[in-house]
């Protein structure tokens, strides 16, 4: 046995060696036929003439090799085995029906998954209010969330490992990748509280000259690494660098007393006791930003970037 849908030509199910094929619309008629147990209303129901109805039935009970109807002059009765086929035929009908809305969802980018890469700042400050909204507007897509430095997230970018990144820019080898600003925000000086520098209502970078600085390790963002280098160079200030891996290391080391950092505001959410801010004049943003294959085409990953670009609240 077959089911063809007559509008596409697409077999739904491949006849047995010496079988027909059956198509939706024979299907529909007996459905028809089955619940009205009348050829004229049954006919009329679906739009066809009653002659073209018995010729569908017949045809298919031919194809079965089973009467699915008792018919006499007076009357029309379903068989035990029309009652069989009946609720068979209902439920692969229910099930084609769900199959076709579902695929078409998919298409639509309404049901799918999207692998989400962060850093610990975006989680804390960008990411939430947009998760929020693609939740509420796409009920049906999963979010698998991947925490990653800025180079392993490029990196599991161009495996296809992940969908989307967040990470702060600016960022080495993004060829192939588009990346757009989600946040801005300003650098602050952190200090250890005891340092002396602390003690000063405003210390500017020139007042860390030849002092210890704690820095993120080139080697996990190597352009922000360079960017906070080009920031000192061009005050004039040659501190004495040390590296973290990470801002959760690095904002632990300031408040342990190691040394002093230029870090994103938003780092102060995650800074421990110990550990000082206080504002820097005259430097540029840091911005946060939104990475994904340029040659993305999963319908669910493209409503997620649609949604992100939408609600982000920098201009760039």
């Amino acid at each position: 046995m077959s089911l063809t849908n007559k509008s596409t030509g697409a077999t739904l199910i491949r006849p047995a060696a010496g079988e027909g094929t059956m198509d939706l619309a024979q299907l529909k008629s007996f459905l028809a036929l089955a619940e009205t147990l009348h050829f004229g209303r049954a006919a009329e129901r679906i739009h066809l003439s009653q002659p073209a109805l018995s010729l569908q039935i017949r045809a298919l009970e031919g194809e079965l090799g089973v009467e699915l109807f008792a018919r006499t002059r007076r009357r029309t009765e379903i068989t035990a085995a029309g009652e069989v086929f009946r609720d068979e035929v209902t439920g692969a009908l229910s099930a084609l029906d769900r199959a076709v809305a579902r695929a078409r969802a998919a298409a639509a980018g309404q049901i799918g998954c999207v692998r989400v890469g962060f850093i610990s700042t975006a989680a804390a400050l960008v990411l939430p209010p947009m998760l929020n909204a693609f939740r509420t507007s796409h009920p049906e897509v999963a979010i698998e969330m991947r925490h990653a430095l800025t180079a392993e997230q490029i990196a599991l970018l161009r495996q296809g490992a992940i969908d989307v990144g967040f990470f702060r820019v600016p960022a080495a080898a993004t060829e192939g990748l588009v990346a757009v600003a989600v946040h801005a925000e300003p650098f602050r000086l952190f200090l250890p509280a005891a340092h002396p520098l602390a003690r000063l209502p405003h210390p500017t970078l020139a007042d860390l000259d030849g002092r210890d600085v704690l820095i993120y390790a080139r080697r996990n963002a190597p352009g922000f690494h360079d960017l906070l280098l080009r920031i000192f160079t061009d005050a004039g200030v040659n501190p004495v660098l040390h590296e973290a891996n990470d801002m959760s290391t690095l904002m632990a080391m300031v408040a342990a007393g190691v040394g002093a950092a230029v870090a994103p505001a938003s780092v102060e959410q995650m800074a421990p006791l110990g550990a000082v801010p206080r504002d820097l004049d005259g430097l540029p943003s840091s911005v946060v930003v939104m990475a994904y294959r340029e040659d993305e085409t999963n319908p669910a990953v493209r409503a997620f970037v649609d949604l992100v670009i939408a609600a982000a609240a920098f201009d760039a």
